[in-house]
């Protein structure tokens, strides 16, 4: 979703803070997550979003041809299949050209990848750096972004990691079904920041601060978005907050997408007390992930959100991967955090809040399409599991109630 074209206001962060605190009395809110919090607010954006792998990893790779100065990805999972290959050639390509060209992916969500694509990457000129490079210990506290930023102007986020699984093309109706954006504009910069923050974490390299946006004479954005990114410990707080604070200003309707959905005790109070309101709200969940533990631990606290008055469907086409929020029609969250502890507390996530009704709409009109394909959820399959499903299960979700 492009536009509007030449002519419409640009307008500055601070004009959008006084905006939005006035709509939606958010104004505390936005000046802590911009000043203190891990989050920056602008103006005059340009989105566009995607439902199809395909269609993300064509306009991806069209950006990264198109690049004139930096490419900078941040990747959890980055495989060794054709998809990945597609984008390790197309980085190693521009590395050759002499363009800054810097990967940092998860060693844990990676390992299956193997280090000869990243090797050979390296040997074209991409600077690539492994985050937290994995052992026993080191389970928990990944890093679960997927970003891309071209030239400090356009990035990409969401939930799609580079790997065949997402493209229907090579994995044909088994392909997940998940959701990615793309944002041109002051938010991009604020995602290439991010991007270095990480890139000094791990090699200790301290990379220049980006260059200001300006659109081009005769150009103009005019979506305003929060660019939040959590890091783990450090800032545990920070994509809890950016739930709650938005579920407790929700006023009518909050329709949630989310493939792994444990949330921790304060977010499930933040959906009770919303519930409490006489606020809908709808989730939408697959109907079974990759991560079958997930799958038991989410049935075991079923029954708990049915009485609170959750509607609870279950997508069952393939895999749901995506990972949005909308709340009333006119505020979306797009980007790579779960609605459970590993996002809230340990991972590094990234999430785009965008305060536009128009693009809030695009995610509500797919969310219908997805609701064609999910069913009512069905608590007697979660009697159906064998005794030590349900036992772990019931452990795991003693441990998450308390969290």
């Amino acid at each position: 979703m492009r536009g509007p074209e030449s002519g419409h206001e640009t307008r500055s962060s601070e004009d959008s803070l006084q905006i939005l605190g006035r709509k939606r009395n958010w104004l505390p809110f936005l000046r802590k997550m911009r000043n203190r919090d891990g989050g920056a607010l602008s103006g005059g954006n340009r989105l566009e979003v995607y439902f199809l792998g395909d269609s993300a990893f064509d306009a991806m790779r069209q950006e990264i041809e198109g690049a004139k100065r930096s490419i900078h990805m941040e990747i959890y999972i980055f495989m060794a299949d054709a998809v990945g290959q597609s984008f390790a050639e197309a980085l190693g390509r521009k590395a050759e050209e002499g363009l800054d060209v810097r990967v940092v992916y998860d060693s844990f969500g990676s390992h299956r990848a193997g280090r000869r694509q990243f090797d050979e990457m390296r040997k074209r000129g991409v600077a690539v750096a492994e985050y937290r490079p994995y052992a026993p210990w080191r389970l928990f506290g990944r890093n679960h972004r997927k970003l891309l930023v071209v030239d400090g102007r356009v990035a990409f986020t969401g939930g799609m990691n580079l790997a065949d699984t997402y493209s229907a093309r090579e994995s044909g109706k088994e392909a997940w079904r998940d959701t990615h954006m793309r944002v041109e504009g002051p938010a991009a910069r604020d995602c290439d920041v991010l991007f270095g923050e990480t890139w000094r974490i791990v090699t200790d390299e301290e990379l220049a601060e980006p260059p200001a946006f300006s659109w081009a004479e005769g150009e103009s954005g005019c979506c305003s978005c929060l660019v939040v990114g959590s890091r783990g410990l450090k800032r545990r707080r920070v994509m809890r907050r950016l739930f709650s604070v938005h579920i407790g200003r929700a006023r009518r309707v909050i329709q949630l997408t989310v493939p792994y959905f444990s949330p921790p005790r304060r977010l499930r109070r933040a959906l009770e007390k919303a519930r409490e309101r006489e606020v809908k709200v709808e989730l939408l969940i697959p109907e079974f992930t990759d991560v079958p533990i997930a799958d038991w631990i989410r049935e075991r606290l079923m029954p708990e959100f049915l009485e609170m008055g959750l509607t609870i469907r279950e997508y069952h086409e393939s895999v749901l991967h995506a990972k949005t929020m909308v709340v009333d029609g006119d505020l979306a969250v797009v980007g790579s955090a779960n609605y459970d502890y590993l996002s809230i507390a340990l991972n590094l996530e990234l999430s785009i809040v965008v305060y536009d009704r128009d693009f809030a709409s695009r995610l509500v009109e797919q969310y219908e399409k997805d609701l064609e394909r999910a069913t009512p959820v069905d608590l007697e399959r979660a009697k159906q599991r064998r005794w030590w499903q349900k036992m772990v299960a019931r452990l795991a979700a003693f441990l998450v109630r308390r969290l």
